[in-house]
């Protein structure tokens, strides 16, 4: 199983380590679009370099946005192309966030599962609705997977 990894670029760090440990306890490939895209390899190692220095964490973060509209679109473009070709998309929601929301949003209308875990927002309306799978925790999403491969 192959599934697209939405999550907020803030807290990509924590995610990239679940992601990892979700990969080998598993047996699952979460597709990274932070990290998983060679394109943006060079990008992320100075974005992530920046956001190392604590107090250089927003400068990152603006960073990440202040880019020109071609780039943008390339960008999208990518992480589309990428959702497609994965099997689902898989979320952490700790926190709103507009490029996951989107992602979700092509991911319902791809006709693809949605694996959604937050502690907060599994009962919000749109969840309920187009959320195939929501989970509390992540120990509910390992237990889910292991028991339906």
């Amino acid at each position: 199983m192959k599934l697209y990894f939405a999550h907020n670029f803030n807290d990509r760090f924590k995610f990239r380590a679940i992601e990892l440990q979700l990969e080998k306890e598993l047996g699952i490939e979460l597709y990274n679009p932070f990290y998983d895209d060679p394109s943006r390899k060079e990008e992320m190692t100075e974005l992530d370099t920046i956001a190392q220095k604590s107090e250089d964490r927003i400068k990152s973060f603006e960073n990440s946005f202040n880019r020109k509209q071609e780039s943008a679109e390339l960008i999208v473009k990518r992480d589309l192309t990428a959702l497609a070709s994965c099997d689902g998309l898989f979320t952490i929601v700790d926190a709103p966030s507009f490029g996951t929301t989107i992602e979700m949003c092509n991911a319902v209308m791809m006709r693809k599962p949605i694996y959604f875990v937050s502690e907060k927002y599994t009962h919000h309306p749109w969840i309920k609705v187009y959320a195939t799978y929501k989970f509390i925790n992540l120990g509910e999403f390992e237990f889910f997977i292991k028991e339906n491969k």
